[in-house]
């Protein structure tokens, strides 16, 4: 039977730019100004990605953002840069280390950015699954959130997958609770690689890290935050630029892990 390795990344900033501030630029408006209020409003306790998105879908019903719907979202995706590589390395390597060592590479994105958004990019065509939050609509425009991914509920996908569940776990959530003997669970987590830019990544980290798996850090930007810094120091993690092409030092970083494992 093929071993099967899954690779599962975080999505903004870690395969194409914060996507969420690009849809704010395209529409004229201040990201800084945005996230500022995002942070006075997690201040007052609101949870971060509740926050940003009830703020866009409200910018989204007051008019300031065109991209209305969901197909429009997903329209806006296909626009995005993703960094060098990102779209193409899972089957790329597939088709070469794959084959070479016999085992079959899965890739997975579990993110709080939008789906709809994530599915339109260029990313979306060697990815297995994507996993983010979501927006209803009513009336033939988006009218609020139907679903967000937290900090700790990246962990609940990284189960589904491990547990061979993840096609169900949009319309059954509650089954990621069922007990699967660990012998009969599709991926093991030391068959996991996890890479993620920033803190609300840690959970994963920790996670798989502790059942054997590995976790990749991305820097994509200039200057992390101090926090973020004493974050990998803590964790002895090793970081990478995100360059996904073959011959980088992250693609190396990657194959290496596969290769031992």
């Amino acid at each position: 039977m093929t071993k099967i390795i899954t690779i599962i990344t975080d999505c903004d900033n870690t395969l194409l730019p914060d996507a969420p501030s690009l849809l704010l630029k395209d529409n004229g408006i201040n990201p800084q100004e945005f996230w500022d209020k995002i942070s006075d409003m997690v201040k007052d306790k609101w949870d971060p990605p509740i926050a940003w998105m009830t703020e866009l879908v409200n910018l989204m019903k007051d008019g300031k953002i065109k991209q209305n719907t969901n197909e429009k979202l997903k329209e806006f995706g296909t626009s995005i840069d993703v960094y060098p590589g990102a779209a193409t390395f899972i089957d790329e390597m597939n088709e070469t280390i794959g084959k070479e060592l016999d085992v079959k590479i899965e890739g997975y994105v579990v993110s709080s950015g939008i789906e709809s958004i994530m599915k339109g990019a260029k990313i979306s065509q060697s990815f297995t699954d994507i996993f983010g939050g979501s927006l209803y609509e009513q009336n033939g425009v988006i009218s609020g959130i139907k679903s967000s991914v937290t900090f700790t509920e990246k962990t609940k996908f990284i189960f589904a997958i491990n547990k061979g569940i993840s096609l169900q776990i949009r319309e059954k959530p509650y089954d990621v609770n069922n007990f699967i003997d660990y012998s009969e669970r599709r991926v093991p987590f030391e068959n996991m690689i996890y890479l993620g830019d920033g803190p609300s990544d840690i959970p994963c980290f920790s996670m798989i890290q502790q059942k054997g798996g590995h976790s990749i850090a991305i820097d994509s930007a200039d200057d992390w935050s101090k926090e973020w810094e004493y974050e990998l120091r803590n964790r002895e993690m090793k970081a990478f630029k995100p360059d996904y092409r073959q011959n980088s030092e992250l693609r190396k970083e990657l194959e290496s892990l596969i290769s031992a494992d």
